[in-house]
């Protein structure tokens, strides 16, 4: 790739509807082969805290938003309500290390869920870890927390304004007092301990100058319990291969070493094992042909869930003799999707996609059936997992109308029961779920999920809001969202539509939507949103459409190439940019979903549906407002101011195209629940307004 800067100079925008801030354009030209492509926005990809002239463009950008989205009267009421909503008791599934219990929860408004510990499960009342004490605004937040396997330390992390990027602390809880180790350059991990909990295997990045900016070269290391992180001893390096991760796990009983090794975002991995008597890692699985997840171990054998010669999901098991690894296959592929797995209680307990609906299966060690657990309706489930000596699991459930409560399965009489009941305020006994079935560009059959009020009419007149990801094999399943029951109470119709790029169907969906396939995504999620015209539920203008990350990607590639067929869009922290994404933080693992535009056959791909670069000036695009954060290190904020720019330089007509751009805020993981009651209630009042509702 060829680039030349030749000159500056200024562009405003179409009057006199909106009075966008005035964006300076640069003629900058790369060449990919053989191919000239214009950027005149690349000093927007400039950190914003870095560079003066970037933050005066955000400020700027967001005081127009600000002015626009404060004029809409029925704002505070929205906000109102969606502080109603947010407000009620939240619970995770109680969980134990030895003889000691854990929970998270949230009184309804608290900026960050808190840590509680007890002595059994209906007594956890013991504050362990309050996250909402780590700063006044709410912008630090626990990235991760692991105890070790007896109960006796926790290790926890702690991100700032968003980031990936976290700092570890560890404390005794026999004592309570602090362990002396503060550890860094750790992203994307979690504690592997021992089962002694003399220490634990963990990923981090060798440190560059003391900061670290590009995410590459993760290392496996092993910290020793009480000791600095400069103590830590490296057990697994590999420079020649820059691009993989490392992600470590120890079973339960026994104490093998298990370590996934991906390249990229691939969703196929490679595997080293070292058992309880050896001292180094060696190869198992040494290629990238298949996908392995260790989901637990007894004694010499080990059982993993994998899509080896299996796209829908199968389990095998692994035992260990000498020098010898017999392989059994123990649960063969089926017609559902397998989607988690897990060794405990002497059984196997499995979650299965039925039509991207949960279904859940019990059986015996050598993988025969034994029972299947009952679902309160289509949703989605979750947990099942514990130690080899559990009688009793927790698992969680939860849809679009039904808030997430907390059941127990006695795995050996296979009974079920509620424990815990979420009370959300608000009456949801009118909402329905329907789940039907779009044909797509190719005659493939997309899920297509539809929640309502009951008695909604198909007059083809009503606000819909379609949502849509779409990619790195990644299922978007039913769950519960409190702003969702806020816009149905709003008298909006929500719609998901399950396409291909995410793993609904196995990994032959995910490949139907990536690399040279991705323009599928695309039309599976257009096919939906004709699909929902056809069929009455709404129409052109009363139609939105949106998603965050690569589902911002989505968003924007089909604004930009059916900017007809919406009445707002609605692209959140998204990959804009198919041309540069890999020469930021972690963009370049994405290639492996996406491609990348150094390949001479996925360039004019990557090219064709890249939405900062098929804007076409001159064309009257919907209601638009872009959401990102201004320190967002995974999806980084140049993508989204790049788009919105160009978005405005664009556009011709009254429709609003804003970017709102919140400070100190990432990717979206750790927002404090203030923040994001103030985000939804913002893009309520933007849809609230340009539907016409």
């Amino acid at each position: 790739m060829l680039t030349f800067v030749l000159s500056l100079f200024y562009s405003g925008y179409v009057e006199p509807i909106h009075d966008y801030p005035e964006t300076r354009r640069e003629i900058v030209v790369d060449t990919f082969h053989g191919q000239e492509v214009s950027d005149p926005y690349r000093w927007l990809e400039d950190d914003v805290r870095k560079n003066e002239e970037v933050a005066a463009w955000v400020d700027a950008e967001n005081i127009v938003t600000r002015e626009y989205l404060d004029s809409i009267e029925v704002l505070p009421e929205i906000d109102k309500a969606l502080t109603n909503a947010w407000n009620y008791p939240k619970q995770g599934s109680p969980f134990h290390r030895g003889t000691r219990w854990f929970q998270s929860r949230n009184t309804g408004l608290q900026n960050h869920s808190v840590l509680y510990t007890g002595d059994s499960p209906k007594n956890i009342n013991e504050v362990l870890l309050d996250p909402n004490s780590f700063s006044e605004d709410g912008t630090r937040a626990l990235s991760m927390y692991s105890p070790s396997p007896e109960g006796t330390y926790l290790t926890w992390g702690i991100s700032d304004a968003g980031s990936d990027w976290s700092v570890w602390y560890s404390k005794n809880l026999i004592t309570g007092e602090p362990l002396p180790e503060v550890m860094r350059d750790i992203k994307t991990s979690s504690p592997a301990w021992l089962p002694d909990e003399t220490g634990f295997y963990y990923s981090r990045y060798p440190k560059t100058n003391g900061h670290i900016e590009t995410t590459n070269g993760q290392q496996l290391w092993f910290h020793t319990v009480g000791t600095e992180q400069s103590e830590d001893k490296l057990i697994w390096s590999d420079p020649e291969h820059p691009d993989r991760f490392y992600g470590a796990s120890v079973t339960k009983d026994g104490g093998w070493l298990v370590v996934s090794v991906s390249e990229g975002t691939s969703s196929n991995n490679a595997l080293l094992v070292k058992g309880p008597n050896e001292s180094e890692l060696r190869w198992q699985v040494p290629n990238f042909v298949a996908s392995f997840e260790l989901i637990g171990g007894i004694g010499n054998t080990l059982w993993f869930k994998t899509d080896d010669k299996a796209p829908r999901g199968k389990i095998i098991s692994v035992t260990f003799e000498d020098s010898h690894a017999l392989v059994k296959d123990v649960i063969p592929e089926q017609k559902n999707i397998l989607r988690g797995a897990d060794v405990v209680g002497g059984k196997i307990t499995a979650t299965w996609l039925e039509d991207a609906s949960t279904k859940a299966t019990v059986h015996s060690l050598d993988g025969n059936e034994l029972y299947t657990v009952k679902m309160p309706g289509i949703g989605t489930a979750g947990g099942f997992g514990g130690h080899n000596d559990d009688q009793v699991v927790y698992w969680s459930y939860s849809s679009y109308n039904y808030p997430p409560s907390t059941f127990t399965l006695d795995l050996n009489s296979g009974k079920t029961e509620l424990f815990w009941k979420t009370a959300f305020p608000l009456d949801l006994s009118e909402m329905v779920v329907q789940r039907s079935f779009v044909t797509s560009s190719d005659g493939a059959k997309v899920p297509l999920f539809i929640v309502s009020h009951k008695d909604t009419v198909l007059d083809g007149n009503n606000p819909v809001l379609l949502y849509g990801y779409g990619g790195f094999d990644i299922s978007i399943l039913p769950y519960f969202s409190p702003s969702r029951a806020v816009w149905m109470k709003m008298g909006g119709v929500y719609a998901v539509a399950c396409i291909r790029g995410g793993s609904e169907y196995g990994k032959e969906w995910h490949e139907g939507g990536m690399l040279a396939n991705k323009q599928q995504v695309f039309d599976d999620f257009i096919a939906s949103a004709e699909w929902l015209i056809e069929h009455k539920w709404t129409n052109t203008n009363k139609l939105a459409i949106q998603g965050g990350s690569n589902g911002g990607l989505l968003v924007g590639a089909c604004m930009t190439q059916r900017p007809d067929l919406f009445g707002a869009c609605l692209p959140a922290v998204g990959v804009m940019d198919m041309l540069r994404f890999p020469l930021f933080t972690v963009g370049w693992a994405w290639t492996s979903d996406y491609g990348s535009p150094d390949d001479p056959d996925m360039f004019p791909i990557l090219y064709g549906y890249s939405p900062y670069h098929n804007l076409k000036k001159g064309t009257s695009y919907p209601p638009t407002l872009v959401t990102t954060g201004d320190t967002d290190d995974r999806v980084v904020p140049g993508h989204s101011f790049k788009f919105a720019a160009a978005l405005q330089h664009a556009h011709v007509g009254a429709n609003p195209v804003m970017i709102r751009i919140e400070t100190r805020a990432g990717h979206g993981a750790g927002k404090p629940t203030k923040l994001r009651i103030e985000e939804a209630a913002d893009v309520y009042a933007f849809l609230y307004e340009a539907l016409g509702m």
